[in-house]
């Protein structure tokens, strides 16, 4: 499966998570910048659980991530549930361009004889 990426302001970071001696966690959470705006939640996990730091709330960035799912039953008589996780594994900031950078399309101008 292809990695994924998405851009979005950085709203909100949560602590590691230390699920167990061996798993470790942490959840951030963008809102992407859309028509219909997505509230969407990360983790990071093991070694990758400091990639955020440096990043603050406000923050326009770029999270490269792995789609991972997996099924759980708590019993076999109970219901087949699926989770499915985003997990980050590169995360970058986003600039945004200043006007009169050169990527807009140059203005033309036209001189004519037309009396309107």
């Amino acid at each position: 499966m292809e990695p994924f990426k998405v851009e979005g302001i950085l709203k909100r970071v949560s602590d590691v998570q230390e699920i167990s001696e061996r798993f470790k966690k942490r959840e951030f959470v963008i809102e992407t910048q859309e028509q219909y705006p997505q509230v969407i939640q990360f983790q990071s996990v093991q070694d990758r659980v400091n990639l955020i730091d440096g990043f603050q709330p406000g923050d326009k960035i770029e999270v490269f991530f792995n789609l991972r799912g997996r099924e759980w039953q708590k019993d076999p008589s109970s219901e087949v549930r699926v989770f499915v996780t985003l997990d980050a594994w590169r995360i970058s900031k986003v600039e945004d361009m200043p006007a009169g950078s050169g990527d807009e399309a140059p203005a033309e101008q036209y001189e004519d004889d037309l009396p309107f």
